[in-house]
């Protein structure tokens, strides 16, 4: 290992202060990860009642909409049509937090499928290199898509599973950072090792 003398004193005086907030940053994360693992059912019937309340706020905002008097009629009907539309829709997922992770998860196929053709437009006038990529990353946002919309139980599950994995990970990395800079403020001249 080499070792490199840094300006200790500036480094620590910046973060080793934090350690403990960081320490329970990680904990909180890495539990939250392991909560994620362990009930996953359960993470999915909390983001299906989310996606509810946010419906739910969507049609009320189509509401307010509806009955503003400066807008035009059509305008006023179409967004009072919209607003009924979106508060059974969120309405439904709060009552039925299964249903919930079903709309859950149609929105992010269509947001997956309406990107990826976004991206293949967009490819369409490219010069070479640059159109295979886009292509490639087009395709592959269509077929993330038409999963989501075709199995949304399973694809659900795989995001919250990676999810929980990646925040177990990320929670271990910062207790291990909190951990080093606990160890840099007891000891401010040695030099750190990389």
């Amino acid at each position: 290992m080499a070792t490199t003398h840094w300006p200790r004193r500036r480094w620590t005086s910046a973060f080793a202060e934090d350690h403990l907030q960081v320490l329970l940053l990680g904990v909180a994360t890495a539990l939250f990860g392991l909560a994620v693992l362990v009930w996953p059912d359960e993470t999915l019937r909390v983001l299906g009642i989310v996606a509810g309340v946010w419906l739910i706020a969507l049609g009320v905002m189509r509401a307010v909409t509806a009955f503003r008097a400066d807008n035009s009629s059509g305008r006023r009907i179409l967004a009072a049509v919209m607003a009924v539309v979106l508060l059974a829709a969120g309405i439904t997922c709060v009552r039925n937090a299964d249903g919930g992770v079903v709309v859950l998860a149609t929105l992010l196929g269509l947001a997956w499928l309406l990107s990826g053709f976004a991206l293949l437009l967009i490819a369409m006038p490219a010069r070479d290199p640059t159109r295979a990529w886009l292509s490639v990353l087009g395709f592959l946002s269509v077929l993330i898509g038409v999963a989501f919309m075709l199995w949304p139980g399973p694809s659900l599950t795989t995001l919250v599973l990676i999810s929980g994995i990646g925040a177990v990970a990320v929670g271990a990395g910062e207790v291990a950072f909190a951990l080093r800079l606990r160890s840099a403020r007891a000891r401010p001249d040695a030099p750190l090792r990389t």
